[in-house]
């Protein structure tokens, strides 16, 4: 985000270029491997995604009192601040929001003045320099995950003859990719589909509020990359993936469905069109809950025949998840 002749036009391009990068980013979703993996639960794990993008965990009031404060400028901004504060999702916030903060009025900056005080012009000025800083931490952050991938790197580690690779097994190593492939039934069918159209976690008819890239209302393109991402992890694109292990083992019509399902679900995520997932949920629910369906129809299939034909073990934080 530039501050040039023309302040709108530098933020329509800012916004263009952010929503290109989270294109991007959502096929990585799919993939938390090792060190991009959660340091809870997966081998290897390092939290390097939530340094990129930390979504559910996400605090715009938070960005706005870093605005407010300007605590963005300081050497130790990445080292002192949580991460609802820094990556795509904070700087989703800043390229989008609406010129007011999204703050309870009990809280600064409201309570105490300082947004009021600042004006719309040096909000606009803040906001420009922390996404600044924002972008940096990102671009820092993708090269920290790249690093770690390289061919001395977690790459030499997916080998099970390397010393520094987290798995004991073949089987502990495909466990670990089925464990990434599971984000499309955890995150995407669940949190991103389910949680707003109402049918769990929600306590209201619906929950728009609850949909991803609320500011934006990048949720629609957010679902198609993350299935884009699911298809290239689970099919290996020119090398060797789950499908091929389903073929080789006698199963390849328990594939035939993946393949087929993949390919429902990404019609009924095209059928959303360019319309934000929160508008849709109001004036078109069928839509949403016929994408829902598609992205469950695959997430059936690999927590059920794809589970049982290959051995694997569902995630733990997915146990006794029935629906």
């Amino acid at each position: 985000m530039t501050a040039g002749d023309d302040p709108a036009a530098d933020q329509l391009a800012a916004q263009e270029a952010w929503r290109a990068v989270m294109a991007s980013w959502q096929r990585v979703e799919l993939m938390q491997l090792g060190p991009l993996g959660s340091s809870l639960t997966a081998l290897g794990g390092e939290d390097l995604r939530d340094e990129v993008y930390s979504w559910p965990s996400v605090n715009p009031c938070r960005v706005d009192q870093v605005t407010a404060d300007g605590s963005y400028a300081k050497d130790t901004f990445f080292t002192e601040s949580l991460v609802n504060t820094t990556g795509l999702d904070a700087l989703e916030h800043l390229l989008f929001a609406a010129a007011e903060n999204v703050c309870p009025a009990q809280v600064t900056p409201n309570a105490d003045g300082a947004w009021e005080a600042l004006g719309p012009d040096e909000v606009a000025r803040r906001r420009v320099d922390y996404a600044r800083v924002l972008t940096a931490g990102v671009l820092t952050a993708l090269d920290d995950a790249q690093a770690r991938f390289v061919e001395d790197g977690f790459s030499e580690a997916l080998a099970l003859d390397d010393p520094n690779t987290p798995y004991e097994s073949e089987q502990q190593a495909l466990n670990a990719v089925y464990d990434a492939l599971f984000y499309l039934e955890l995150s995407t069918k669940d949190k991103k589909l389910a949680t707003p159209l109402g049918l769990r976690d929600c306590g209201e008819t619906i929950c728009p509020d609850e949909v991803e890239h609320l500011p934006s209302g990048f949720g629609g393109p957010a679902i198609a990359a993350n299935l884009a991402g699911f298809r290239a992890l689970y099919t290996g694109q020119d090398g060797p993936g789950v499908d091929d292990l389903l073929v080789e083992l006698g199963h390849g019509e328990v594939n035939d469905a993946v393949i087929a399902g993949l390919n429902d679900a990404d019609a009924a995520v095209a059928a959303l069109g360019d319309t934000p997932l929160a508008e849709l949920l109001v004036n078109e629910p069928e839509k949403v809950l016929a994408a829902h369906d598609a992205v469950k129809g695959v997430t059936d299939l690999l927590k059920g025949d794809v589970a049982t034909l290959l051995a694997l073990q569902i995630p733990a934080e997915a146990a006794g998840d029935n629906d």
